[in-house]
């Protein structure tokens, strides 16, 4: 059946932007009445407001009213959720496609957005509140409710908490989703009723990659937390941990077949300990000679001269293995004979099936290495007598130094460690990409990008950011209108997850506050 444009401007009213304002200047009077020490804060009931009338209309907002018992984070959830199923099932049959964009530029986006980034602020300021995130905050909720945003931080002047952010955030984007599912409804992401597949389909890839972004991402990770530098030479690391596999295969290979006389190919699984071995003695050895003076006091302009030297070091790895492997690609055998692993086709309704969903085997291998390294480390990092000096050299290097560690061989472990960690990732990757030296930049823009999501200094931060990475990657390339461009973009993709960030939570995901 379809749904005419009437019955979507009847569901705004019944519904929508129209009882979130009403919900949003209604809930916070629930406190009257109440002992303070029952009373909700401000903060949660307009954030209540907002999702129970825009789901629910007055239904919603008479439940929050009467029953503030229920305003819970599992409610709320419930509410997005109920708000997203709902709506998107009414846009998806809107007839003439134009109008709830129009509906949406005219009662909310960019226009909105601009304007409650200028007036916001300075009202703030005006009248002497607290304007942390007020900038954000105001062009997110221009962008997700237009005037609302600005009507209700004008006279409350509230303070900005994260999950203001989130919940506008949210809103703004599932909102452009919806617009783009209208306005493309032949796009796989959106086209029903196989999109829920392609999406698990491209979220699976994006997990599988992200796991082996976030092995190389650890080894900067570390490095920074304990040194703090960022080594400009992590992605040509990355890359000849690759080379060193290769050729490693290859001569013991043929030095096995000369031996035997018979045929012999070593598994790929054994060039990772081996170019493991060989570039963490390569870091150990560069800290040693030029990083171990910035440390010691010798160096006068510390940071500039830890982004020369690693660049340089970089530079120098580059073009000598440019010159000795020359610029041709290289790849190794598979680590399993397995070419995919598939999850079956299964058939929910008459209408409706789901699957098949598939995995390479090599890529599937590749990240189950990865997480075990990962794993491995935070074990090392936690239980262990030397790692736990690692972690006391990162937060407080005299402290540690007066307990009877030596800073100058955590740094050295450090760097070493997180110049094999990037190693063993191009181990791992070598029998899935083509290998050329140039390889490691692309793959270093990234490891930046994941280290500042999942918080500088943070482990399980970069395994998060990794795959949250990855996913986003996955995605955008698969849900572009153009695959070929899409996949020319993922990059772009990571760097806006990049930009939210930054805008966001600065730190991180699990980042700490420097003081």
């Amino acid at each position: 059946m379809v749904i005419h444009d009437t019955v979507f401007v009847i569901w705004l009213l019944a519904a929508g932007p129209l009882w979130a304002a009403i919900g949003l200047f209604l809930l916070p009077s629930v406190n009257q009445g109440r002992a303070e020490s029952e009373q909700i804060s401000i903060t949660t009931l307009q954030i209540a407001g907002v999702i129970g009338g825009f789901a629910l209309g007055p239904v919603g907002v008479g439940l929050f009213y009467f029953e503030p018992a229920l305003i819970r984070r599992t409610t709320l959830t419930a509410g997005v959720a109920i708000t997203v199923f709902v709506s998107s099932q009414v846009l998806a049959r809107i007839v003439d496609p134009n109008l709830p964009s129009g509906l949406w530029l005219l009662l909310a986006g960019p226009l909105w957005a601009a304007v409650a980034a200028f007036i916001l602020p300075r009202q703030y300021r005006a009248v002497e509140a607290n304007d942390q995130n007020v900038l954000t905050a105001a062009a997110l909720g221009g962008f997700a409710i237009g005037p609302i945003i600005i009507g209700l931080m004008w006279k409350h002047t509230p303070k900005i908490s994260r999950d203001w952010m989130i919940v506008l955030g949210s809103l703004g984007a599932w909102q452009i989703y919806t617009l783009f599912a209208i306005h493309n409804t032949t796009n796989p992401c959106v086209a029903s009723p196989y999109h829920i597949t392609y999406l698990t389909q491209q979220t699976a890839n994006g997990v599988v990659i992200g796991a082996i972004y976030s092995l190389m991402a650890v080894g900067l990770t570390l490095i920074y937390s304990v040194q703090g530098i960022v080594s400009f030479a992590h992605g040509q690391l990355y890359m000849v941990g690759g080379y060193f596999s290769f050729y490693f295969l290859l001569h013991g290979s043929n030095i096995l077949s000369d031996i035997t006389g018979a045929e012999i190919s070593i598994n790929p699984i054994w060039g990772i300990p081996v170019a493991a071995i060989i570039v963490f003695v390569m870091g150990a050895v560069f800290e040693r000679i030029f990083l171990k003076p910035m440390h010691e006091g010798l160096i006068e302009r510390v940071s500039e001269y830890a982004i020369l030297i690693t660049f340089g070091f970089g530079f120098f790895i580059e073009y000598t293995t440019l010159a000795i492997a020359g610029p041709f690609p290289q790849r190794t055998d598979r680590f399993i004979e397995i070419r995919r692993f598939t999850l079956q086709r299964a058939q929910i309704t008459d209408d409706f099936a789901f699957g098949p969903i598939n995995i390479i085997g090599d890529r599937a291998f590749a990240m189950v290495v990865g997480i075990i390294l990962i794993f491995a480390l935070l074990y090392f990092l936690q239980r262990t007598w030397t790692g736990r000096a690692l972690r006391a050299t990162s937060q407080d290097r005299q402290a540690a130094a007066v307990t009877g560690i030596n800073p100058t061989n955590m740094n050295t472990l450090s760097f070493g460690m997180g110049s094999m960690l990037a190693a063993m990732s191009g181990a791992a990757l070598i029998p899935i990409f083509a290998w050329v030296p140039w390889v490691g930049a692309e793959m270093v823009g990234r490891s930046y990008v994941i280290v500042v999501l999942g918080g500088l200094g943070s482990v399980p931060g970069a395994l998060l950011g990794g795959v949250i990475v990855g996913i986003v990657e996955a995605l955008g390339a698969g849900c572009h209108p153009d695959p070929s461009r899409g996949a020319a973009y993922k990059e772009a993709f990571a760097l806006v997850i990049f930009a939210l960030v930054l805008l966001l939570k600065p730190t991180g995901l699990f980042g700490r506050e420097q003081t």
